[in-house]
Order: C-alpha cells, then structure tokens, then sequence
C-alpha cells in the first residue's frame, strides 16, 4: 500500500514538475530541456527503490527552479548563445556547406532524409536549410518552388476565424463557449434544429469571426 501511495504521489507530483517546466519542455527539447527530463525521470523513480521519498521532492522542486532559471537566461541574446548556440547553415543556394555539416555532426544521408520528409527531394529546389537551435531543420525553398498562396492568385477568401471546439466526443465544451458568447441553451437549440443529441456528436466547431456552428456527427451508434 504505501509503495502504491508512493507511485501515484510521485507520478503527480513530476506530471507537474513537466507542466511548470512549461511546453517548451515537450515540444522543443533544448539541452537543458533533454538534462532536465533525464533528471527528473532519474530523481522521480529513486524513492520506488529506497525508502528516500522526501528528499526526492525538495530535488525535483530545486530542478524546476534551475529549469526556470535557465529558461529566463534565454531570454537574453548571451543566455540564449551559451545555452542554445545559434542557427547553422546547412545549404546555401542548393549546395550543402560540408564544414557546417562536419561541426553540426548531421550526415549528409539524414540531412536528405529530412529534405524529402519536407517534401525537397532535390537539392537544387533548396536556397536555404537552417539547423535550428532546437534541433529543427528549417527549410526556405527558392523564389520559383514557392508554394502559390491564395495571394499570389489575387483571390479573395472570407477570414472565419479560429474553430473553436464546443463539442468533443459527446461533451459540450462550456468555456469555449463562453469565449464564443453563446450559451448551452443556444447550442441545444441549433442541434435540436438537426434533430441532434450531444451524444449524437462526435466533434462540432464553431468559428470564431462567422459564428457558423459546423457538426461531425458519430458514424455509429
């Protein structure tokens, strides 16, 4: 039981220690992001071998400090070059910069496998590949292999707005709805139009200029 107690209580107490690291944590692994989350996963699991459990604690709070901390030195052009160093040019004008290539320790087969993953199977179509700090490979394709935009074409298309979720798998969503301005008796009231429950909803939208209720409905029962 009190093995049981020390699962759960740990595995909340890290859920948070990752939701106050914030989601830069997740989505962009900066160094000190990856050394934090193999701290964390480290320090977390120890008291499930050993009876230290509140030590544990006070380590992953001082973690999340350190974390903050480094975060906020980002913010500074100093901090951000000393912690995530800066942009490299991997290809200039459809030619692969090898020295760059050689310091950024990427193989010339993964770098075409992450051109073609974006869709440049060819060189030629690439003016600029950029290794990120965060580990993304940007790419910026030629002025001719641009992709045509709505305002290349001159054609006017109506701005809708975000969709905004009001009701997923069945649940309507109350504070999207108050963000919308509309009501759950003014939602029941357009499904009760179709004939519709929230049960019978699988995903229903609204966006966020038009206002137009827009409804995916289950496919079985």
């Amino acid at each position: 039981m009190i093995l049981i107690l020390k699962i759960f209580t740990l595995y909340l107490t890290t859920i948070a220690v990752m939701r106050l690291m914030g989601k830069s944590t997740i989505i962009q692994m900066t160094p000190y992001d990856l050394v934090a989350i193999i701290i964390v996963g480290t320090v977390a699991s120890e008291p499930l071998i050993s009876t230290e459990f509140l030590p544990t604690v006070y380590a992953l709070v001082i973690l999340v400090v350190l974390h903050i901390l480094f975060s906020k030195l980002t913010l500074w052009q100093w901090g951000n070059r000393f912690f995530l160093g800066e942009p490299t040019i991997l290809i200039k004008d459809g030619k692969i910069i090898e020295d760059n290539m050689e310091n950024s320790r990427l193989s010339i087969a993964q770098l075409l496998s992450i051109l073609r993953s974006k869709g440049y199977p060819k060189l030629d179509d690439v003016e600029y590949a950029i290794l990120e700090p965060i580990g993304e490979v940007s790419i910026i394709p030629k002025p001719e292999n641009t992709p045509v935009t709505v305002k290349h074409l001159e054609i006017s298309i109506e701005d809708e707005g975000l969709p905004i979720s009001v009701i997923i798998d069945g649940r309507i969503q109350k504070k999207n709805l108050k963000f919308l301005g509309k009501s759950k008796g003014w939602l029941l009231a357009q499904l009760e139009k179709h004939n519709l429950k929230t049960k019978d909803i699988l995903y229903a939208y609204i966006n966020e200029k038009t206002k137009k209720l827009n409804i995916e409905k289950r496919t079985n029962g």
